[in-house]
């Protein structure tokens, strides 16, 4: 018999303005602590010396966060899968939903497959228009058939547009566990559910993020290898920073939308769907935003007292598609340019408009926030090289040929650390490691390029406006100040038997059997 909880608020536990300012009040004179530390430290090893003084404060202000997000990488601990007493089962707690404009695509039918095998009540595919709807209709059904045990549901929304998308189907979950899923991702494992639902086991937890990672292929071109193995490499940098911090404060930079597990109330709440439909930026002058949903939501949980929780173990591991899309240059800067244009909207906002980061994450606030303002590869390792040689540690070694490699060998230790998963999988890559260390400091300009383009929140690599041409456009549809709208016109189709009770945990066998088609 599974154990009794309370069941969580649907706003978490937001924090009263006197405990945010008493917070962040000890958070921020305790970093002004550490600072003056720092600065005492560097100013007695400098000796006056100016360029030695700058040299030391940009490296520590670089580097003082990988050495702690080491420690944090191998102290974390992931929520262990309970084999009895449980209080959420796949089959019984979790909704499925997945949006998707690309029904026929290679990727869908795998992303379906491999939801359906970890056996959820529930699977919500949204889509766009009335072309795609009958589309997915069609992909839908022998999926349908091959796990009967499963309620199937599709709908679509007059644009293409994942909020509005995410946003419809609330009204069709009756889990206490939503799970977003992309339609080109992959869950690998057969138990990616239950060790999904694990840290939902402390009522506190409202958001789990996954352990993620990019499909390398095989068979490519030198020039497509080269463009896959940056988007495996983009994901393993992030699985390797969001572990870290988790571990340290609780924060991460975002939890990514590709697979995730939210508590359903919290997107029931009135609150949540009005800012997650009209979220505008840049001090309420620009929006609203289309790309960023899953920042909104990781702030949103930050913001409401809701813990985050990463759980990066192999059961939990996801994988997606980065950097094999035609064309593939062009797509992959497309996507690049997009996620740091989200970096330089979230971040700001996190700091300046909502800052309750201040009382909740401090390492954050230093190791994500504030660093990213600086995260310039190319122009900070050329200050550094410069500042060294001009520091009497260069000038005044016995030998400043080797004093500079000692300088030259860190950095690139520091470029290894991250990916290190990746080339130790496939070493037949290595030789392409100075390519993704030069691509790094080419990033430098495309980070540099978004911050001045902020404003442009176009989804990059996608050409949504194209999918529902001639449809109804309800964008001029006002969101009240109670929640979402619905277009009642939509039907929606409700694919498959409405089994109750569903059994605990069912991995539906597969076979020919075919559920009816009922409307909703």
């Amino acid at each position: 018999m599974s154990p009794t909880i309370t069941p969580p608020t649907r706003k978490g536990s937001p924090m009263s303005t006197f405990s945010w300012l008493k917070q962040a009040s000890f958070n921020t004179l305790c970093m002004g602590l550490v600072v003056s530390f720092i600065h005492s430290g560097i100013k007695n090893l400098s000796k006056g010396e100016q360029a030695l003084y700058y040299f030391l404060a940009l490296f520590i202000w670089r580097y003082l966060r990988f050495c702690i997000n080491i420690i944090g990488f191998w102290t974390y601990k992931a929520a262990p899968m309970l084999k009895s007493n449980a209080n959420y089962y796949p089959g019984r707690d979790v909704t499925v939903v997945i949006p998707t404009v690309d029904p026929l695509g290679v990727d869908f039918h795998e992303c379906l497959t491999s939801c359906a095998r970890n056996g959820p009540r529930k699977i919500i595919i949204v889509t766009a228009g009335e072309d795609l709807y009958e589309k997915t209709l069609s992909a839908v059904a022998p999926v349908m058939d091959e796990f009967p045990l499963i309620n199937f549901l599709v709908t679509r929304t007059n644009i293409a547009n994942k909020r509005e998308q995410v946003a419809h189907v609330i009204r069709y979950i009756n889990t206490p566990i939503t799970v977003l899923v992309d339609d080109h991702v992959f869950w690998n494992s057969h138990d990616l559910l239950k060790s999904l639902l694990a840290p939902f086991e402390d009522n506190q937890v409202g958001i789990v993020g996954t352990n993620k990672r990019v499909r390398r292929l095989e068979g490519l071109s030198v020039w497509r290898r080269f463009w896959n193995m940056l988007g495996c490499l983009y994901l393993d940098r992030h699985n390797f920073e969001i572990r870290a911090t988790n571990a340290i404060d609780g924060g991460v930079f975002v939890i990514s939308g590709r697979t995730v597990g939210i508590r359903t109330c919290i997107l029931e709440d009135k609150e949540f769907q009005a800012g997650y439909l009209h979220e505008m930026f840049f001090f309420g002058l620009l929006g609203p935003l289309h790309p960023d949903d899953d920042n909104y939501i990781t702030r949103y949980m930050v913001n409401n007292g809701w813990k985050i929780r990463i759980q990066y173990t192999k059961d939990a591991e996801i994988e997606t598609t980065v950097g094999v899309g035609e064309p593939v240059h062009t797509k992959f800067l497309g996507q690049c340019r997009r996620w740091v244009r989200t970096t330089w909207r979230s971040n700001t906002t996190s700091l300046f408009t909502e800052g309750t980061v201040w009382a909740t994450q401090p390492y954050c606030v230093y190791a994500v926030h504030l660093t990213s303002f600086t995260n310039f590869a190319l122009f900070t390792d050329a200050a550094l090289v410069y500042l060294f040689t001009q520091s009497s540690w260069y000038t005044d070694a016995a030998e400043p040929k080797y004093a500079l490699a000692a300088l030259l060998s860190w950095m690139i230790f520091t470029k290894t650390v991250k990916v290190f998963r990746y080339f130790s999988t496939y070493p037949q890559d290595i030789w392409l490691f100075p390519a993704y260390v030069l691509f790094a400091y080419f990033h430098s300009f495309i980070k540099l390029w978004a911050l001045f383009t902020f404003w442009d929140y176009a989804w990059s690599g996608r050409k949504l406006a194209t999918l529902t041409e001639g449809e109804k456009n309800d964008d001029d549809k006002e969101l009240s100040p109670q929640g979402i709208h619905y277009d009642e016109d939509i039907p929606d189709l409700d694919i498959g038997p409405s089994v109750s009770p569903i059994p605990l945990n069912p991995m539906a066998p597969m076979g020919p059997q075919s559920a009816t088609i009922v409307k909703a």
